[in-house]
């Protein structure tokens, strides 16, 4: 008897387990994935200085050791490690040259100088897992690294920190019966975002379109992918590769007789790790390497997931830690259209409120809501009419909806060398968000043919929000609309 997706789903990742217990597939068409556990590793933290304070840490390279010292109890224990400080953006990794156009035209531009990383010589695990329930179980910062936290964040000296700490990316739920043939979010409104459509207009397969993901694995070798000779542009190819290949499949599945066909098989697709060369875990340095080796017009996706500086729990937008947002916003300036998850805590995201006590996630109250210019994605039922998934983050943030389960696409095994998997069973807002892609990909390839150049972020963004099919009560769903490319393209939509 096959699991219901959520149980599957919440077996394996709001429970952190390290196994998805599964059977062997029966032929090729069936993915068995393996998970590994949560990582357990003492605190890296990246710490953004006041411009007083940087300038102190510029004359006296040990001053962020005296920021330790600073904060009481135990953990005036703590040292960092021989290691030292590091800048959190290694310079070779920053789009100086953009970043300087950016300062020409007066815009704001994020001071990476300002942000260091560091290790803590502690036994102390950065990752715990606490509940009363079963269903409320969380990932979550130890108890010791969020008090290093606030205690830093305290300081005069330091406007931000946040925890440098891996987990697993928004949720996927592979099953082991055979995939199907019918790739539903592909089909017409209300059921999908009609890419069948958009096929049938120049331009509408993604060709000229430019699309990076940023995550931790994939197998770029899966044999509906290998021709599309997608790159890594940095970082370690290093974990979760069942993840990123679904995510890859469902935009860029070739064209061809084996499995399926992606939302856009003529764009062009790279990849970007959280994973660092240098060992560390860095999502704001992965965005802006990607960032630097983007132009305008091209979409970068964030397949990621944050620990939440303030109460420390998983599943929150990575734009909930300062330095992504930064990384983030840089990007966007530059016309580059970012796609982020929404993620999968089942979170009300328009009540959070971070250490500044911003409801920076609530566009209801314009002093406080901070804008990224990110295009962010909530999931929602594979059925008509669609509804919000209960793990699916939600408020008047998220701009669109898809997909968040029965998602026919490409799958490896844990080691990410099965060339020849495929699931119906990716979900998540992981699933939701590459759909998202792809209709901002085949909009893109229709302007370049029409218009002769791409559209800017904020234009896309509403483009994509715009004509969309509504979720079945969108007052309480509050995940935004699903894309409709049909409507957008009919309706003259397209344009600057």
């Amino acid at each position: 008897m096959q699991l219901p997706t959520w149980t599957i789903w919440l077996t394996a990742y709001l429970l952190a387990n390290p196994q998805l217990a599964t059977a062997a597939p029966a032929d090729k068409n069936a993915a068995t994935v393996a998970r590994a556990p949560a990582p357990v590793s003492a605190p890296r933290i990246a710490l953004k200085l006041t411009p007083e304070a940087q300038e102190k840490q510029k004359k006296n390279a040990e001053f962020i050791d005296t920021l330790l010292t600073a904060v009481d109890g135990t953990l005036q224990k703590r040292k960092i490690k021989k290691t030292g400080v590091k800048p959190l953006i290694p310079l070779s990794e920053r789009p100086s040259e953009s970043l300087q156009r950016l300062r020409t035209r007066d815009a704001d531009v994020p001071n990476f100088d300002a942000w260091y990383q560091f290790e803590i010589d502690d036994s102390t695990t950065t990752v715990s897992i606490a509940s009363s329930s079963s269903k409320d179980k969380k990932l979550s910062l130890s108890p010791s690294t969020l008090e290093l936290i606030h205690k830093l964040n305290a300081l005069d000296a330091v406007e931000s920190v946040q925890a440098l700490q891996e987990g697993p990316p928004p949720a996927v739920s592979p099953n082991d019966d055979p995939r199907n043939t019918n790739q539903g979010y592909l089909n017409a409104a209300p059921q999908g975002i009609n890419a069948r459509y958009a096929w049938t207009i120049n331009g509408g397969d993604g060709f000229s379109a430019n699309i990076v993901d940023v995550e931790q694995g994939w197998n770029l070798n899966h044999e509906d992918l290998v021709a599309q000779n997608i790159t890594l542009i940095s970082g370690r190819n290093a974990a979760y590769p069942d993840h990123g290949t679904s995510v890859l499949g469902e935009v860029l599945m070739r064209d061809n007789n084996l499995g399926g066909v992606g939302i856009v098989p003529r764009a062009k697709g790279r990849v970007i790790s959280q994973h660092r060369s240098d060992g560390s875990y860095n999502t704001a340095a992965a965005i802006l390497d990607a960032c630097n080796r983007m132009v305008l017009g091209d979409i970068l996706l964030l397949e990621a997931q944050e620990f939440d500086p303030v109460g420390g729990q998983y599943y929150w937008p990575v734009s909930v830690a300062d330095a992504n947002y930064d990384a983030i916003r840089a990007c966007t300036n530059l016309g580059i259209t970012v796609v982020e998850a929404a993620c999968n805590g089942g979170y009300d995201l328009d009540v959070y409120r971070n250490a500044a006590n911003k409801r920076i996630f609530n566009r209801n109250f314009p002093s406080e809501y901070r804008e990224s210019g990110a295009v962010m994605v909530g999931a929602a039922s594979s059925a008509t009419p669609h509804v919000r998934l209960w793990y699916s983050n939600q408020g008047t943030r998220v701009d669109v909806y898809a997909w968040g389960e029965n998602i026919d696409t490409t799958s490896t095994d844990s080691a990410g060398t099965a060339n020849n998997l495929y699931t119906t069973g990716f979900s998540g807002t992981s699933g939701a968000s590459p759909i998202v892609v792809g209709a901002a990909a085949a909009i893109q390839g229709i302007a370049q043919v029409r218009l002769g150049r791409k559209i800017p972020p904020a234009r896309l963004r509403t483009i994509l929000r715009t004509s969309g099919t509504a979720s079945q009560n969108p007052s309480t769903d509050r995940i935004g609309v699903l894309p409709n490319l049909k409507a957008i393209i009919d309706g003259g939509h397209i344009r600057l």
